[in-house]
């Protein structure tokens, strides 16, 4: 995201300070994170931050996305399957993470719809 001139925003389910021990301990860092959201009240914090795009993998994460008015990138490598994901409203499912940097490279090249 940083590379593309984007934020990194962790909004999360997870009680924050213990979101924010995860993140240090994968040596991930976050220009915020926002704990104790779930589902569509993830929308506040995405509004907040005026996200765009958000990265879930749950579809409780895709009702939040639509919510805050972002693009619901899922990964199907959490909870639900690719086709819960697509029939909760998700417009782009990818395999795993990995694909994340080709896919966002792309929907900023103007690429892909979704």
């Amino acid at each position: 995201m940083r590379r593309a001139g984007g934020r990194a925003i962790v909004v999360t389910a997870k009680h924050e300070p213990n979101a924010k021990l995860h993140l240090s301990h994968l040596g991930i860092e976050a220009d915020a994170v926002i704990g104790w959201l779930w589902a569509e009240a993830k929308a506040e914090a995405l509004r907040e931050y005026g996200a765009t795009v958000y990265v879930g993998d749950h579809t409780g994460d895709v009702r939040g996305a639509r919510t805050a008015g972002a693009l619901s990138v899922a990964v199907a490598t959490g909870p639900c399957a690719m086709d819960e994901l697509l029939a909760a409203g998700a417009d782009v499912v990818l395999d795993d993470l990995t694909a994340f940097p080709a896919w966002l490279s792309g929907h900023i090249g103007g690429r892909t719809a979704g």
